[in-house]
């Protein structure tokens, strides 16, 4: 297997990756053999608090463990990153009409000081999540609206502002911003509202509504539906109206639909 289908592979199969590889550090760890001295010492301390308190110097050989334990997690670390990067590129091509176009466009957004300091915020995100398809779509949407904006200097606070409020959601919550133009029309019995505006909970009706349209059934993708209704709720992305039709319509707020050429 050649690097890139070794890295697709890491990317799209994590959990088995990271199980065969665990078999690597249970071949590093055999080789150490602790004395019965170092073994009470981790017995009785339990804890990372030896760790921190007397370094990886510790007992020597208990030392080899723990390096052996942080240069393993270095390394499969390295690769999941990587393998994060390569999907998240991939689909900005995969988006592109013209791949040597889109080759000079990145080569010009990355040698940006400006530019370059708005990818690294891109790959933390993306670092900061384990390998997720919808988040790398979303990221590579993101990557190629920024760089097909030009004027990185005029824009930086624009597209930093909007990646802060990226950073902050889940990919779920992301899929629902980019799905709004199907996000239906709620009936409430009882509300409060100030104004057009429902202040009384609407999560419920909405997502009930919104799953039935989406034919979602199962009952672990509704809760993260609905938690991802009151994150846009809660960080002020999205509210609900009272309308003359007698129903209560769902919206963005302006910070949301600031996102949108972002990620639709």
């Amino acid at each position: 297997m050649d690097r890139k289908n070794e890295l697709a592979f890491i990317a799209s199969n994590t959990n088995t990756f990271l199980q065969a590889s665990g078999k690597t550090l249970e071949k590093r760890l055999e080789e150490i053999a602790l004395t019965d001295q170092e073994e009470n010492e981790i017995v009785k301390d339990r804890t990372i608090k030896t760790i921190r308190d007397k370094g990886l110097s510790l007992f020597g050989t208990v030392g080899d463990v723990i390096s052996t334990f942080l240069n393993w997690n270095d390394d499969v670390n390295d690769d999941l990153s990587e393998a994060k990067k390569m999907v998240l590129l991939e689909q900005y091509f995969n988006k592109s009409d013209s791949h040597e176009k889109a080759i000079s466009m990145l080569k010009d957004f990355l040698t940006n000081p400006q530019g370059n300091t708005l990818f690294n915020k891109i790959l933390r995100i993306l670092d900061d999540s384990p390998p997720d398809e919808e988040l790398m779509q979303h990221l590579s949407s993101v990557l190629k609206v920024i760089i097909d904006s030009g004027m990185f200097e005029e824009l930086f606070d624009q597209h930093k502002y909007a990646l802060s409020q990226i950073e902050r959601l889940t990919p779920q919550a992301l899929s629902i911003i980019a799905d709004y133009k199907q996000w239906p029309a709620i009936r409430l019995g009882h509300s409060i509202s100030f104004g057009p505006k429902v202040t009384s909970d609407w999560f419920s009706e909405f997502t009930n509504e919104y799953c039935a349209k989406k034919g979602i059934r199962d009952q672990d993708k509704y809760k993260r539906v609905q938690h991802s209704v009151i994150e846009l709720q809660r960080q002020g992305l999205m509210e609900a109206l009272k309308g003359q039709d007698g129903l209560t319509h769902c919206e963005l707020t302006h910070v949301g639909t600031d996102l949108l050429p972002y990620i639709s």
